[in-house]
């Protein structure tokens, strides 16, 4: 039986806040299915319904999400309508996720790495960190008990970075393959040349491929996903650095 996406949150192990629609499965999706296979619960807030983007419609990119979020049995996608080009990190914002993220519960957030191209990216990147530190401040009042994550971690979409650590997703790249064809209108049905970087049909699955090769390659396997992140305690060295 297929679970119902739920439209808010609910208590999961793992949480990812994208800027828009589809940043989420470009950035991070063959390690969603990974942990999806592993049991692991995931739950996805976009701050964007990515209503200026070049291609499709904010209508369609919404059911292309939910799509998207079955490929790895996401419990719930939510989307805060914060405005394309217009993510900002206030404290009031602030508030409004952090409320989210404490009735999320999650052990890990995941969200864009600081330096972007994008500047909705760079905006989330600040706004997620403000968010998950105001969720972990006992006395801020936000109607829900608070929640202090294990670890705030970054994933890259159009840079290349440094990694603090590399996902093995040689298993699951076909994975996130198929979630990012599900937002078709971006990835896979035929578009007039536009002006970005991108402007045909395979070129960012394409770069997908090349980007997972090369992270891939720095640890010896065929395809990964980088991940940078200030540090996370380790109790067990052996266990965090086995292999399979």
């Amino acid at each position: 039986m297929t679970r119902e996406l739920s439209r808010e949150p609910v208590p999961v192990d793992v949480l990812v806040i994208g800027a828009h629609p589809d940043d989420a499965e470009i950035g991070m999706g063959g390690t969603l299915v990974k942990l999806h296979r592993l049991g692991y619960s995931i739950g996805v807030i976009d701050l964007t319904r990515g209503e200026l983007g070049s291609k499709g419609t904010a209508e369609r990119r919404a059911e292309e999400a939910a799509a998207a979020a079955a490929v790895y049995g996401a419990r719930f996608r939510a989307n805060l309508n914060l405005g394309d080009n217009r993510i900002d990190d206030s404290p009031a914002l602030g508030r409004k996720l952090a409320e989210l993220i404490r009735r999320a519960q999650p052990r890990l957030v995941f969200t864009h790495h600081g330096e972007d191209r994008h500047p909705d990216h760079r905006e989330a990147h600040a706004l997620v960190r403000r968010a998950v530190f105001q969720a972990g401040l006992r006395n801020l009042d936000l109607g829900v008990p608070y929640h202090l994550v294990d670890a705030l971690i970054f994933f890259p979409v159009n840079e290349w970075v440094e990694p603090s650590f590399v996902v093995d997703i040689t298993d699951t790249f076909e994975g996130k393959l198929k979630a990012m064809r599900a937002f078709a209108s971006q990835f896979v049905e035929p578009t007039a040349p536009i002006d970005h970087k991108y402007f045909g049909v395979e070129d960012y699955l394409e770069a997908a491929a090349v980007r997972a090769r090369h992270y891939g390659m720095r640890i010896g396997v065929r395809y990964g996903e980088a991940f940078v992140t200030a540090g996370v305690p380790v109790s067990d060295p052996v266990a965090a650095f086995r292999r399979g």
